[in-house]
């Protein structure tokens, strides 16, 4: 009889689902901003443009977000997976994450948070919906404004050096000499 290759992961069953676009999370509420990672976020609707994302609900982030009832999310590069890793390792309620991490924070258009100038594009959301699942809230935001670096979104995405979240530490960039295109694959097919 074959031995089973497989293992029970338990709590880590998470982790089979990445890699996972990182992003960061900016909020303001009573003059106090902060910067998070999240990387549980999906798009959830065309027509009216949703996102949702879990976040903990003990997170300083979520005080912010809950508070002031917008957001931005912004897309950082894989070059600053060190500055993620410290937004996502000290917490805005004692620390200037902006000072801290060195991002340029800049004003958004539509709703009253920071971006960071740095990422390659945003997202201002204004909150839509938040839930409890668990250990974590459903936030559902309603994107009001998306805007991305010209240079790096021409005519598709592959020019953007993204951070992909692989576990705990661990990132990786997209490897786009390897991207597959499946219609060519399928003409060659044929």
């Amino acid at each position: 009889m074959d031995k089973n290759p497989f293992k029970d992961v338990g709590g880590n069953w998470m982790f089979l689902l990445h890699p996972a676009l990182t992003t960061l999370l900016t909020a303001c509420f009573e003059k106090r901003e902060t910067i998070t990672p999240v990387a549980w976020l999906m798009p959830l609707s065309g027509q009216p443009p949703l996102l949702a994302m879990a976040l903990k609900p003990t997170r300083f982030s979520y005080r912010l977000l809950k508070g002031a009832g917008q957001f931005a999310i912004n897309l950082p590069f894989f070059a600053d997976a060190e500055k993620v890793w410290e937004c996502g390792t000290t917490s805005g309620k004692d620390t200037d994450k902006f000072q801290r991490t060195g991002y340029t924070r800049i004003s958004a258009e539509v709703v009253n948070a920071p971006l960071i100038k740095e990422s390659a594009g945003f997202l201002e959301c204004k909150l839509f919906d938040d839930r409890p699942y668990g250990d974590h809230r459903l936030i559902v935001g309603e994107v009001l404004r998306a805007v991305v670096r010209e240079d790096l979104f021409t005519d598709s995405f592959r020019h953007y050096p993204a951070l992909l979240h692989i576990h705990k530490n661990l990132f990786l960039p997209p490897d786009w000499g390897r991207m597959n295109t499946c219609r060519e694959k399928i003409k060659q097919a044929k």
